[in-house]
């Protein structure tokens, strides 16, 4: 039986699986950070830090989630919004869970509670080296836009 819990409610899912599905807590920082790590294609920096996520998380908060298996994370999605569009920002899933439709899950999940939020349009930065991630992304209906690019700046 999946199970998704949120402070406010708990959602069981159907299924014969073992996985655990509820939002991300700054408690699981260490376990998910070292599961990012793990992850080629995901690229992580000083906005990844301990402080920041939990800044991060108090701002989104239940948006982001994670995905259990025998009492240890093997899947993360951080997702949030700034109140017009919502954001993915790392989604992972450990090697040998793969291919078992976590991921799909998770995206699903993280977008719903986006859409319960009035949430119309979603956004994730891949890799354009990431082609496994690209597929992935295109396969849950991501397009990839030709008429922007990104810019940043380390402050």
């Amino acid at each position: 039986m999946l199970r998704l819990t949120f402070a406010h409610e708990t959602c069981i899912i159907q299924a014969m699986s073992g996985y655990e599905y509820r939002a991300m807590t700054i408690e699981d920082y260490d376990e998910v950070y070292s599961l990012w790590k793990g992850i080629r294609g995901i690229g992580l920096g000083k906005s990844d830090s301990r402080e920041n996520i939990e800044r991060y998380l108090r701002l989104n908060n239940e948006q982001s989630l994670v995905c259990k298996f025998e009492g240890k994370i093997v899947g993360a999605i951080l997702c949030g919004n700034d109140g017009r569009r919502a954001s993915i920002y790392h989604a992972a899933v450990a090697g040998k869970h793969r291919r078992k439709g976590i991921a799909a899950e998770l995206v699903r999940l993280a977008i719903g509670e986006q859409r319960k939020q009035g949430i119309t349009k979603c956004n994730i930065v891949v890799f354009t080296d990431n082609e496994d991630g690209r597929a992935f992304w295109a396969k849950m209906g991501f397009e990839t836009r030709l008429d922007i690019g990104v810019m940043s700046k380390t402050l």
